[in-house]
């Protein structure tokens, strides 16, 4: 039987990178998205073309339940849970004087609240299987980006899940993370700030897509790595 991977924001941009690079590797993919079922339906039809069983399954995880309601209908439908991904996040700018609680608490329920509640979910699938949890971070997390503060903040406390889910539910299911650098830069980003910001980074180049994921799937393989936020960013998080 494959081994199946949930990850949230699989239609679209890191999320749907993530769940192709598990496709690749052999993986069946529930594909978790929000507002788009287009997109969805796009990406289950390129991972199937990948040889993976693939499904949608559409979740608000700002709702109260949600979280462990995805993680009840993926394991109904499948199965089965060896690896978890929760990439969804919004991403919010604006200066600190015009966020609003409401911008507050929608970054944080869907960051770290909803990796908690899905892994809390996931729990004892994983322990079956010997699976693990990869969360996703950002350089954000250990930077000052004062138009990004919710973002940033709650990508801190997304590491702090991390270290603290990676004792929590050892010795059967490991936890790791990835704090990618620029990627997929957000659609309004000017191409001159993308160049500015990929200047400042010691290797001078943005991370290839190919480059995080991998690295993604390397730490949920390795069997010896837990508790650990591996940053995929062209050394930025070090300047």
């Amino acid at each position: 039987m494959r081994p199946v991977a949930l990850v949230t924001g699989a239609s679209r941009r890191l999320g749907r990178a993530f769940a192709e690079g598990a496709a690749r590797a052999g993986y069946d993919v529930a594909v978790h998205f929000r507002t788009d079922p287009a997109a969805a339906a796009g990406a289950v039809e390129a991972f199937a073309a990948l040889g993976a069983r693939a499904e949608p399954f559409p979740a608000d995880l700002r709702e109260s339940g949600a979280a462990g309601r995805l993680v009840e209908e993926v394991l109904r439908r499948f199965g089965r849970l060896d690896l978890l991904v929760h990439s969804a996040s919004p991403w919010l700018d604006k200066p600190v004087e015009e966020v609003t609680e409401a911008d507050w608490d929608d970054v944080f329920s869907v960051g770290p609240r909803a990796g908690f509640f899905l892994a809390q979910a996931a729990a004892q699938a994983l322990a079956r299987t010997e699976g693990s949890i990869l969360l996703v971070s950002d350089v954000a997390a250990a930077k000052a980006w004062p138009r990004h503060v919710p973002h940033a903040v709650s990508k801190a406390a997304v590491e702090a899940l991390v270290r603290n889910l990676a004792v929590a539910l050892a010795p059967a299911v490991r936890v790791n993370g990835v704090a990618p650098g620029i990627v997929l830069p957000p659609d309004d980003l000017p191409a001159a700030e993308v160049e500015r910001l990929v200047d400042r980074t010691p290797l001078r180049r943005a991370v290839p897509v190919e480059d995080l994921v991998s690295a993604a799937l390397h730490l949920s393989a390795n069997r010896s790595i837990t508790g650990q936020v591996l940053a995929v960013d062209a050394g930025r998080a070090v300047v």
